[in-house]
């Protein structure tokens, strides 16, 4: 096992209004991703937002777990963290002040944040039906899409359509994400 000094922290920012406007319009984390500086080379720059919204029998459903707040990935110097606090989106980024006065960001650890997603997931888990549109985030058909073709307790029958194969597969509520 490796220092865990090495594995990934996070930042949380707390969102002003417009912040949480952009979530609500689906482009918050490509945004932060251009305030930070890293869209272009890293446009992948870890960020997660706890909220998820999706379409369910025609309406629009979002389900927040913490309000007015999104997490981003520790790695770029503190200065360009902080400078999002002069943009419309964040209100401030979570610090404390040091030695001296200093701020210094207060980092989350990746457990942490897993933990969240994995409360993010049994949430829109419970409203997982026929016909849905799905993303699956772990297991044997991480990364694929499919259709929602049945609803067992805690599992979904997912039709799956690659180019040259078609399977139909029961797959755990909380590994699916609405596409």
């Amino acid at each position: 096992m490796g220092d865990r000094r090495d594995g990934i922290t996070w930042v949380a920012l707390e969102l002003t209004r417009l912040g949480e406007k952009c979530i609500e319009e689906g482009y918050l984390s490509g945004e932060i991703r251009r305030l930070l500086g890293v869209a272009d080379a890293d446009p992948e720059w870890p960020v997660f937002i706890p909220s998820r919204i999706y379409e369910k029998r025609g309406k629009t459903i979002t389900v927040h777990l913490m309000e007015g707040y999104a997490f981003v990935a520790t790695g770029l110097d503190e200065v360009v963290y902080f400078r999002l606090e002069q943009t419309k989106l964040v209100q401030q980024v979570m610090s404390s002040r040091g030695g001296r006065g200093i701020r210094r960001l207060e980092t989350i650890s990746d457990q942490e944040i897993s933990d969240l997603r994995r409360q993010l997931n049994q949430e829109v888990a419970n409203d997982i039906v026929p016909g849905m549109k799905v993303l699956v985030t772990e297991g044997v058909y991480s990364k694929l899409e499919g259709i929602v073709l049945d609803t067992e307790g805690d599992h979904a029958v997912v039709h799956f359509e690659l180019r040259s194969l078609k399977v139909i597969s029961k797959v755990p509520k909380v590994f699916l994400d609405t596409a």
